[in-house]
């Protein structure tokens, strides 16, 4: 694999699974419908649909307790990883001066929703929530639209897995947010 830390613009063609790469690479991660994220220096792909991308939206109702952010945005965590979560929620204190950032955020989200795309290994998905709370993230959920569960991550605590007629709520991230796992979901996708 060619490493991507050279000071030129890196072309479209080298971003692909496994290939080395830094923060300042990222920049130049193509625009294809993909996520690329960096883990331990080496880049992940993955492709979420238009399914994906819905059940995001239906965790749009945090209030004003801080933001909430899209597939789009990325974070450099303060163990060096640049992550991509499909949806995150940011309080206003942790935002700096309470201002969303222009850029990367240089910190971790405090509630991060990863949702299981069909071509992601659950053990990778797994794997990323781990990191996250490893780097100061509060929450995590783990989405998975084919079993219609949800696997919620939290520090020091035991894993919960919430089934699709369970509510998952904001605990002390969001206070009063709590929506029912079915209700994300929706409909199941055409096939």
């Amino acid at each position: 694999m060619r490493d991507l830390t050279a000071t030129t613009k890196p072309s479209a063609i080298e971003f692909v699974a496994g290939a080395r790469a830094t923060v300042e690479d990222m920049a130049f991660a193509p625009r294809d419908g993909r996520k690329y994220e960096l883990v331990k220096g080496e880049i992940k792909v993955s492709r979420p649909g238009m399914y994906h991308e819905l059940i995001g939206t239906h965790l749009d109702n945090t209030g004003n307790k801080g933001s909430l952010y899209g597939s789009s945005v990325g974070f450099r965590l303060p163990n060096g990883d640049l992550l991509s979560p499909d949806v995150s929620f940011v309080r206003l204190e942790t935002l700096p001066g309470g201002k969303t950032p222009e850029g990367f955020g240089r910190f971790a989200p405090d509630l991060v929703v990863e949702i299981i795309s069909p071509g992601d290994v659950v053990m990778d998905v797994e794997e990323k929530a781990q990191l996250y709370l490893d780097n100061g993230t509060r929450i995590v959920w783990v989405i998975n639209p084919r079993s219609r569960r949800a696997m919620v991550y939290k520090p020091n605590a035991r894993l919960q897995v919430i089934e699709d007629g369970d509510m998952l709520d904001g605990d002390d991230v969001l206070p009063g947010f709590a929506v029912k796992l079915g209700d994300v979901l929706g409909e199941r996708p055409v096939r």
